[in-house]
């Protein structure tokens, strides 16, 4: 994906610097999918729910390039939910964006056939002129970073220029880990569900980078426990 949780903020006067939420689901052993990274089928209904119900608490839903080809709007299907975030003054969906380093991502995606919502579609400059042309029609393309994509400017850019007040990342790990290296993680949204996966290569909660030492990783503070009828949902702050 190509991601930089460092770098300067872009020059946007004084930027608003959205509050992001993090939402996840995975299984007993912490992973996020199998080894095969197949899309994530041990979702509930009410896991489903919870997922929608933050989505209409955000201005904008951040997702990677391999987690976009998982869905059809990135869009909130709920009507209720919809004409909520109408009376807070919001936009009906919330601003979908795509994170793709060398716009690896397909322009056949279906994602780019459901116009729910503006989406931006955001690379590093490493990404070709052929690859930016050939998504011209299909989003707004931004780039943001040099060799990667830097997060803390991208969230720069939502907050001053979309002015954008809270953020949701849907993953995958990868784009979880250059959010948590940058800083920028404020709440997490973990769903356990009742599987164990197994495989050395299968993705975890957060991939990429990572921490090099125990003392650097961010330690969250548990807010809520909740007992579903077959999952456990967790929530942590981490500010």
């Amino acid at each position: 994906m190509g991601l930089n949780a460092g770098g300067r903020s872009a020059s946007l006067g004084v930027p608003m610097r959205p509050r992001v939420l993090m939402n996840m689901a995975m299984s007993f052993d912490g992973k996020a999918t199998s080894a095969s990274r197949e899309p994530t089928e041990f979702m509930s209904l009410e896991d489903r729910r919870r997922m929608f119900a933050l989505r209409a608490r955000a201005d904008a839903l951040v997702v990677g390039a391999a987690t976009a080809l998982d869905y059809d709007t990135m869009g909130i299907p709920d009507p209720r939910l919809r004409a909520v975030r109408l009376r807070r003054g919001q936009r009906e969906h919330p601003l979908r964006v795509i994170v793709s380093g060398s716009l690896g991502v397909s322009p056949s995606a279906k994602i780019f056939r459901a116009p729910v919502a503006p989406l931006l579609l955001i690379h590093s400059r490493r990404a070709s002129r052929a690859r930016r042309a050939r998504f011209a029609r299909l989003a707004h393309a931004l780039e943001c970073g040099r060799d990667e994509v830097d997060v803390r400017r991208l969230l720069d850019l939502l907050g001053a220029e979309y002015r954008c007040r809270t953020v949701l990342c849907e993953g995958g790990p990868t784009l979880n880990d250059a959010f948590f290296r940058a800083g920028r993680v404020d709440e997490l949204f973990v769903t356990l569900a009742p599987r164990v996966v197994g495989g050395r290569t299968a993705p975890t909660l957060v991939e990429g980078r990572g921490f090099p030492r125990l003392a650097e990783a961010p330690a969250g503070e548990l807010v809520s426990c909740h007992r579903g009828k077959i999952e456990w949902f967790l929530h942590y702050r981490f500010r």
